[in-house]
Protein backbone atom coordinates (compact mmCIF):
# COMPACT_ATOMS: atom_id res chain seq x y z
CA UNK A 1 0.00 0.00 0.00
CA UNK A 2 2.83 2.37 0.90
CA UNK A 3 4.54 1.58 -2.39
CA UNK A 4 1.39 2.46 -4.31
CA UNK A 5 1.06 5.72 -2.40
CA UNK A 6 4.70 6.56 -3.07
CA UNK A 7 4.28 5.92 -6.79
CA UNK A 8 1.15 8.05 -6.81
CA UNK A 9 2.96 10.85 -4.99
CA UNK A 10 5.88 10.68 -7.42
CA UNK A 11 3.49 10.83 -10.35
CA UNK A 12 1.81 13.90 -8.89
CA UNK A 13 5.15 15.62 -8.35
CA UNK A 14 6.22 14.74 -11.89
CA UNK A 15 2.99 16.18 -13.28
CA UNK A 16 3.38 19.38 -11.30
CA UNK A 17 7.02 19.68 -12.36
CA UNK A 18 6.03 19.12 -15.98
CA UNK A 19 3.41 21.87 -15.74
CA UNK A 20 5.94 24.17 -14.13
CA UNK A 21 8.63 23.59 -16.72
CA UNK A 22 6.15 23.94 -19.59
CA UNK A 23 4.33 27.25 -19.08
CA UNK A 24 1.33 28.01 -21.23
CA UNK A 25 2.78 28.75 -24.67
CA UNK A 26 -0.24 30.94 -25.36
CA UNK A 27 1.16 33.64 -23.07
CA UNK A 28 4.10 34.18 -25.40
CA UNK A 29 1.77 33.99 -28.41
CA UNK A 30 -0.31 36.77 -26.86
CA UNK A 31 2.77 38.94 -26.46
CA UNK A 32 3.73 38.26 -30.04
CA UNK A 33 0.28 39.37 -31.23
CA UNK A 34 0.52 42.46 -29.06
CA UNK A 35 3.51 43.41 -31.22
CA UNK A 36 2.19 41.92 -34.46
CA UNK A 37 -1.16 43.73 -34.60
CA UNK A 38 0.31 47.26 -34.54
CA UNK A 39 2.65 46.38 -37.42
CA UNK A 40 -0.22 44.86 -39.41
CA UNK A 41 -2.60 47.74 -38.71
CA UNK A 42 -0.04 50.37 -39.69
CA UNK A 43 0.73 48.63 -42.98
CA UNK A 44 -2.97 48.22 -43.77
CA UNK A 45 -3.39 51.95 -43.17
CA UNK A 46 -0.36 52.73 -45.34
CA UNK A 47 1.48 54.34 -42.42
CA UNK A 48 5.05 53.24 -43.14
CA UNK A 49 6.50 55.62 -40.55
CA UNK A 50 4.69 53.88 -37.69
CA UNK A 51 5.20 50.48 -39.32
CA UNK A 52 8.96 51.01 -39.27
CA UNK A 53 8.77 51.85 -35.59
CA UNK A 54 6.70 48.73 -34.91
CA UNK A 55 9.17 46.38 -36.62
CA UNK A 56 11.69 46.41 -33.75
CA UNK A 57 9.12 45.38 -31.16
CA UNK A 58 7.68 42.74 -33.50
CA UNK A 59 11.04 41.13 -34.22
CA UNK A 60 11.93 41.15 -30.50
CA UNK A 61 8.73 39.28 -29.61
CA UNK A 62 9.08 36.89 -32.53
CA UNK A 63 12.58 35.87 -31.42
CA UNK A 64 11.23 35.02 -27.96
CA UNK A 65 8.24 33.10 -29.33
CA UNK A 66 10.36 31.30 -31.90
CA UNK A 67 12.75 30.08 -29.21
CA UNK A 68 9.86 28.69 -27.17
CA UNK A 69 8.28 27.02 -30.17
CA UNK A 70 11.42 25.41 -31.53
CA UNK A 71 12.16 23.82 -28.14
CA UNK A 72 8.63 22.58 -27.57
CA UNK A 73 7.88 21.59 -31.17
CA UNK A 74 11.19 20.59 -32.81
CA UNK A 75 9.26 18.92 -35.64
CA UNK A 76 7.94 22.34 -36.73
CA UNK A 77 11.24 23.60 -38.11
CA UNK A 78 9.81 24.14 -41.61
CA UNK A 79 6.86 26.17 -40.34
CA UNK A 80 9.12 28.38 -38.23
CA UNK A 81 11.44 28.91 -41.21
CA UNK A 82 8.47 29.95 -43.34
CA UNK A 83 7.44 32.50 -40.73
CA UNK A 84 11.02 33.81 -40.65
CA UNK A 85 10.80 34.25 -44.40
CA UNK A 86 7.44 36.02 -44.38
CA UNK A 87 8.58 38.37 -41.62
CA UNK A 88 11.84 39.11 -43.42
CA UNK A 89 9.93 39.94 -46.60
CA UNK A 90 7.56 42.17 -44.63
CA UNK A 91 10.44 44.05 -43.02
CA UNK A 92 12.05 44.55 -46.43
CA UNK A 93 8.78 45.84 -47.90
CA UNK A 94 8.25 48.23 -44.98
CA UNK A 95 11.78 49.54 -45.37
CA UNK A 96 11.12 50.03 -49.09
CA UNK A 97 7.92 51.97 -48.32
CA UNK A 98 5.64 49.27 -49.79
CA UNK A 99 2.94 48.86 -47.10
CA UNK A 100 0.52 46.87 -49.28
CA UNK A 101 3.19 44.23 -49.96
CA UNK A 102 4.19 44.22 -46.30
CA UNK A 103 0.57 43.72 -45.19
CA UNK A 104 0.28 40.71 -47.50
CA UNK A 105 3.41 39.15 -46.01
CA UNK A 106 2.17 39.76 -42.48
CA UNK A 107 -1.14 38.11 -43.36
CA UNK A 108 0.86 35.01 -44.32
CA UNK A 109 2.51 35.09 -40.88
CA UNK A 110 -0.90 35.27 -39.22
CA UNK A 111 -2.17 32.34 -41.26
CA UNK A 112 0.91 30.19 -40.54
CA UNK A 113 0.45 30.63 -36.81
CA UNK A 114 -3.28 29.90 -37.02
CA UNK A 115 -2.53 26.63 -38.83
CA UNK A 116 0.24 25.89 -36.32
CA UNK A 117 -2.15 26.24 -33.39
CA UNK A 118 -4.77 24.16 -35.15
CA UNK A 119 -2.26 21.34 -35.72
CA UNK A 120 -1.42 21.28 -32.03
CA UNK A 121 -4.99 21.87 -30.74
CA UNK A 122 -4.01 25.13 -29.05
CA UNK A 123 -7.17 27.06 -28.18
CA UNK A 124 -6.62 30.73 -28.91
CA UNK A 125 -9.36 33.36 -28.82
CA UNK A 126 -7.74 35.58 -31.43
CA UNK A 127 -7.89 32.76 -33.98
CA UNK A 128 -11.68 32.93 -33.85
CA UNK A 129 -11.49 36.63 -34.67
CA UNK A 130 -8.92 36.05 -37.41
CA UNK A 131 -11.03 33.30 -38.96
CA UNK A 132 -14.11 35.52 -38.84
CA UNK A 133 -12.10 38.32 -40.41
CA UNK A 134 -11.30 36.13 -43.40
CA UNK A 135 -14.98 35.47 -44.09
CA UNK A 136 -15.88 39.10 -43.48
CA UNK A 137 -13.35 40.29 -46.06
CA UNK A 138 -14.85 37.95 -48.68
CA UNK A 139 -18.37 39.22 -48.06
CA UNK A 140 -17.33 42.89 -47.91
CA UNK A 141 -15.42 42.57 -51.18
CA UNK A 142 -18.40 40.91 -52.87
CA UNK A 143 -20.81 43.57 -51.59
CA UNK A 144 -18.65 46.29 -53.12
CA UNK A 145 -18.56 44.55 -56.50
CA UNK A 146 -21.43 44.93 -58.96
CA UNK A 147 -20.94 41.30 -60.02
CA UNK A 148 -20.75 40.08 -56.39
CA UNK A 149 -17.35 38.60 -57.29
CA UNK A 150 -19.29 36.22 -59.58
CA UNK A 151 -21.35 34.81 -56.71
CA UNK A 152 -25.03 33.99 -56.95
CA UNK A 153 -27.21 36.17 -54.72
CA UNK A 154 -28.36 33.08 -52.81
CA UNK A 155 -24.75 32.18 -52.10
CA UNK A 156 -24.09 35.73 -50.95
CA UNK A 157 -27.07 35.54 -48.58
CA UNK A 158 -25.87 32.19 -47.21
CA UNK A 159 -22.38 33.55 -46.52
CA UNK A 160 -23.86 36.55 -44.73
CA UNK A 161 -25.99 34.34 -42.50
CA UNK A 162 -22.98 32.13 -41.78
CA UNK A 163 -21.05 35.20 -40.63
CA UNK A 164 -23.92 36.12 -38.33
CA UNK A 165 -23.92 32.66 -36.77
CA UNK A 166 -20.14 32.75 -36.38
CA UNK A 167 -20.21 36.13 -34.68
CA UNK A 168 -23.06 35.00 -32.42
CA UNK A 169 -20.83 32.16 -31.20
CA UNK A 170 -17.81 34.41 -30.76
CA UNK A 171 -19.78 36.82 -28.60
CA UNK A 172 -20.72 33.95 -26.30
CA UNK A 173 -17.29 32.38 -26.06
CA UNK A 174 -15.59 32.73 -22.67
CA UNK A 175 -12.75 35.23 -22.73
CA UNK A 176 -9.63 34.76 -20.60
CA UNK A 177 -8.86 38.36 -19.69
CA UNK A 178 -5.80 37.41 -17.62
CA UNK A 179 -4.19 35.49 -20.48
CA UNK A 180 -4.64 38.41 -22.87
CA UNK A 181 -3.55 40.87 -20.17
CA UNK A 182 -6.78 42.87 -20.32
CA UNK A 183 -7.64 45.30 -17.56
CA UNK A 184 -11.26 45.79 -16.49
CA UNK A 185 -11.72 48.83 -18.75
CA UNK A 186 -10.37 46.87 -21.74
CA UNK A 187 -12.83 44.06 -21.05
CA UNK A 188 -15.66 46.61 -21.07
CA UNK A 189 -14.37 48.08 -24.33
CA UNK A 190 -14.14 44.63 -25.85
CA UNK A 191 -17.72 43.86 -24.89
CA UNK A 192 -18.90 47.19 -26.33
CA UNK A 193 -17.03 46.81 -29.64
CA UNK A 194 -18.21 43.22 -30.05
CA UNK A 195 -21.80 44.38 -29.58
CA UNK A 196 -21.19 47.18 -32.08
CA UNK A 197 -19.78 44.65 -34.56
CA UNK A 198 -22.88 42.52 -34.10
CA UNK A 199 -25.23 45.44 -34.75
CA UNK A 200 -23.29 46.46 -37.86
CA UNK A 201 -23.42 42.91 -39.15
CA UNK A 202 -27.15 42.66 -38.43
CA UNK A 203 -27.82 45.90 -40.35
CA UNK A 204 -25.86 44.54 -43.29
CA UNK A 205 -27.68 41.20 -43.15
CA UNK A 206 -31.05 42.98 -43.10
CA UNK A 207 -30.16 44.84 -46.31
CA UNK A 208 -29.03 41.59 -47.88
CA UNK A 209 -32.20 39.73 -46.84
CA UNK A 210 -34.31 42.53 -48.35
CA UNK A 211 -32.24 42.34 -51.54
CA UNK A 212 -31.41 46.02 -51.20
CA UNK A 213 -28.24 46.11 -53.31
CA UNK A 214 -27.42 49.75 -52.59
CA UNK A 215 -28.00 49.47 -48.83
CA UNK A 216 -25.97 46.27 -48.68
CA UNK A 217 -23.02 47.96 -50.37
CA UNK A 218 -23.31 51.01 -48.12
CA UNK A 219 -23.47 49.05 -44.85
CA UNK A 220 -20.72 46.67 -45.99
CA UNK A 221 -18.24 49.56 -45.77
CA UNK A 222 -18.73 49.60 -42.00
CA UNK A 223 -18.01 45.90 -41.44
CA UNK A 224 -14.22 45.80 -41.54
CA UNK A 225 -13.72 49.03 -39.52
CA UNK A 226 -16.05 47.60 -36.84
CA UNK A 227 -13.97 44.43 -36.57
CA UNK A 228 -10.67 46.32 -36.64
CA UNK A 229 -11.81 48.21 -33.52
CA UNK A 230 -12.12 44.85 -31.78
CA UNK A 231 -8.71 43.61 -32.97
CA UNK A 232 -7.07 46.93 -32.09
CA UNK A 233 -7.64 46.20 -28.40
CA UNK A 234 -5.32 43.17 -28.61
CA UNK A 235 -2.36 45.20 -29.87
CA UNK A 236 0.13 46.98 -27.64
CA UNK A 237 0.53 50.21 -29.59
CA UNK A 238 2.25 52.07 -26.76
CA UNK A 239 4.71 49.22 -26.29
CA UNK A 240 5.54 49.35 -29.99
CA UNK A 241 6.50 53.02 -29.74
CA UNK A 242 8.37 52.56 -26.45
CA UNK A 243 10.49 49.70 -27.77
CA UNK A 244 11.40 51.76 -30.85
CA UNK A 245 12.49 54.66 -28.63
CA UNK A 246 14.81 52.34 -26.70
CA UNK A 247 16.67 51.18 -29.81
Amino acid sequence: MKAILSISALATVALLFSSYTKPDIRSQMVRFDQAFLPALEHTLQGDVYEAKRAVFYLEFEWRKLRTRLQHRYPEERSALSRIDGWLGDAYYAIDANCPVTAANQLEHVKYELMVFRDRHSIEYYLDQLYDFQGGLEVVAEAAADEMLCLMEWSEFVALTHELQREWYLIQRQPFNAALYEFEADQVRQLRFYKQSMGKTLDAFAKAVDNAQRGDAELTSRKLEPALLRVLHLFGNFEGSQTYFAQQ
